[in-house]
């Protein structure tokens, strides 16, 4: 059995007996076990891990395909997302998810089994980017949702850097830390929920180049929009000017029009609720003092 906690939402993942061992590929969740002293996730997925042949489906329900490599499907009682590279002649896995995304079963293709002391090795399908499909897929229902974006911790409360690949995620996010040794959550994926009437941040295990994924949440206090530039500048943006700059940076599954219409209300609530800038900057220390001068007094 393996517990994993992602923004309070806790992925509870186990065999389908005690002869199987599940064993984890790569230590970027070694922070987001669930740790039994630490406060407890509110929310739970429970994930049953199968050797068995993948179940026959209706096909003819496909919802998204993404690069050839993953596609999603549905039908009456099930969502099913399969990983199958064309270079495969089988799914790598294939998950089965009744629709609230609450419960799933994993399939496993023959290249995640192994024999081991008697028993069945799997090396755990749940990473990424599976983890991510469903707690994308299940943040819609509880209202919440993942930015593309870098998380700054500072004086108890969080700063979120969103952005596109290459816009300078990772670069700010060591700029700060060099800088004040202050800590970042996350430089490439920050989770979002709303708790309450306060928006929390969530450290989330899918780090940038940096490398910072921890597992730790504050209250959220607004938005930049990450542009390289000849000045450091903060321009505070009308919900009009940053609806076009967030949309493309939010995980959104686009295909699913109940959970699209669920993300359009929590999107239109936080962008009514919190500020959001747009952020020119040179990469240099200038910019994390001109940073800190602003969120203490922000305009």
């Amino acid at each position: 059995m393996i517990r994993k906690a992602i923004a309070g939402v806790e992925m509870l993942i186990e065999g389908e007996d005690s002869r199987q061992e599940i064993k984890e590929v790569g230590s970027a969740f070694d922070d987001f076990y669930f740790q039994k002293n630490a406060p407890g996730p509110d929310r739970r997925i429970t994930i049953q891990i199968s050797t068995s042949p993948v179940p026959a489906f209706e096909k003819g329900s496909k919802l998204f395909s993404a690069d050839g490599v993953w596609s999603a499907f549905k039908d009456a009682c099930f969502y099913w997302i399969v990983n199958h590279p064309q270079s495969l002649p089988a799914p790598i896995w294939a998950v089965r998810f009744d629709l609230d995304f609450s419960y799933g079963t994993v399939f496993c293709g023959q290249n995640l089994k192994r024999t081991h002391n008697g028993g069945m090795m799997i090396y755990n399908p749940v990473s990424y980017p599976l983890d991510q499909i469903i707690l994308m897929h299940y943040l819609a229902r509880i209202g919440g949702m993942i930015i593309h974006s870098a998380g700054w911790r500072v004086n108890d409360s969080g700063w979120i850097f969103a952005g596109k690949s290459g816009a300078g995620k990772s670069t700010i996010s060591n700029l700060i830390v060099e800088t004040t040794g202050s800590a970042f959550l996350s430089d490439d994926r920050i989770a979002v929920r709303k708790i309450g009437h306060e928006y929390l941040m969530y450290g989330t295990p899918w780090p940038g180049e940096a490398g910072y994924a921890v597992n730790e949440s504050v209250p959220l206090k607004g938005i930049f929009f990450l542009s390289k530039g000849e000045k450091n500048s903060i321009v505070k943006l009308s919900p009009a000017q940053a609806i076009p700059r967030l949309m493309p940076v939010v995980s959104v599954p686009w295909y699913d029009r109940e959970k699209v219409d669920l993300m359009m209300g929590f999107f239109n609530d936080l962008i009514g609720a919190l500020p959001m800038y747009e952020l020119t900057f040179i990469p240099d220390a200038f910019v994390v003092r001109h940073l800190q001068d602003f969120i203490n007094d922000p305009v």
